[in-house]
């Protein structure tokens, strides 16, 4: 089954959007494990060429915006985020709605598809509104 929608771009060509990036080290701490912070198409892309991490990830989990078209907002008193609170900071938009929703979040599949192993698995949180 293919879903079909205007502007779907292909997997090579989602591949060939990304610039190339490098990752920044803040610390000093020898660790195994990895807290990377970055737009999220361009930390896999550097993680598939530059890390040689591609089919060797057993695990992933993704938390997507859910296309409720709303602004979340943080203040310095509360670390969650809320909707629409006001005189806070903006934490992020979601505003993507329909096909530019769904090539959003297809973009970062097809690249977590590139990383995962044979025996790897995609664990993706999303509502039923969606």
């Amino acid at each position: 089954m293919f879903l079909i929608y205007p502007h779907k771009k292909s997997e090579s060509e989602i591949y060939a959007q990304i610039p190339k990036s490098e990752f920044v080290k803040q610390n000093d701490i020898i660790s195994p494990n990895k807290l990377i912070f970055g737009e999220n198409t361009l930390v896999l892309k550097n993680l598939i060429e530059k890390q040689n991490l591609a089919g060797k990830i057993d695990l992933v989990y993704i938390d997507p915006p859910f296309a409720t078209n709303n602004i979340f907002t943080f203040s310095d008193d509360r670390t969650s985020t809320i909707s629409n609170e006001k005189n806070g900071k903006i934490a992020y938009s979601d505003k993507l709605q329909g096909t530019d929703f769904l090539e959003f979040l297809r973009e970062r599949l097809v690249l977590l598809k590139i990383l995962l192993s044979e025996q790897g698995s995609i664990y993706l949180h999303i509502d039923y509104k969606i």
